[in-house]
């Protein structure tokens, strides 16, 4: 209607489209086309459907969901509708910046959503884990050599066949233990 006013003035319609577009920049997406028709909106679902919706200029997206819900089926308590990175919760079209032709994005509301969870304070520190002493030439503590280059063994050598010679067994308060075989003596104390 405000075209066909402007051309009936005697205005080139290369003009018309200039002059148009920048009294829409100054007063918003709505102003020419909006306050007198439709605003067309496409949205697009999850399963990546357009779908065109007219809408007046100064609605709000109240009123969008609306319709959808009128066309698509979908309660507008489940529709969440998004455009340039922004959720539309409330509010005209015009304070998220929607002209006309832009492309909603609908995906359906999450119910809930996971709590942050707490950082957990610790009472007592980290228990500090063991770590194996490596001692140079460790083999030497099981033999003795004397003043006459005698050697003698300090452990005993477990006897089991599948350990052979070179096998110490443990020596414990009341036991001796082999590690490899598991085979272990009982030591016997007598009363004094």
């Amino acid at each position: 209607m405000v075209r066909a006013w402007l051309k009936g003035m005697g205005f080139p319609e290369l003009m018309l489209n200039v002059f148009i577009q920048a009294v829409r920049k100054i007063k918003g997406p709505g102003w020419v086309r909006g306050a007198i028709s439709a605003m067309r909106l496409f949205v697009r679902s999850l399963a990546g459907d357009t779908s065109a919706v007219e809408i007046h200029g100064q609605a709000d997206v109240s009123a969008v969901k609306a319709q959808i819900a009128a066309s698509q089926g979908l309660p507008v308590e489940e529709q969440c509708l998004s455009f340039g990175g922004q959720i539309l919760t409330s509010g005209r079209l015009e304070e998220f910046g929607i002209e006309d032709e832009s492309t909603l994005f609908l995906s359906l509301e999450l119910q809930g959503g996971g709590k942050k969870r707490k950082k957990k304070t610790y009472t007592k520190p980290k228990k500090i884990k063991h770590k194996r002493k490596k001692v140079k030439l460790a083999v030497l503590k099981f033999y003795k050599v004397d003043s006459n280059d005698k050697v003698t063994r300090l452990r005993r050598e477990c006897p089991h066949e599948t350990c052979g010679p070179g096998v110490f067994m443990a020596m414990h308060f009341n036991r001796y233990y082999c590690g490899k075989c598991h085979l272990t003596y009982l030591i016997k104390k007598e009363d004094k």
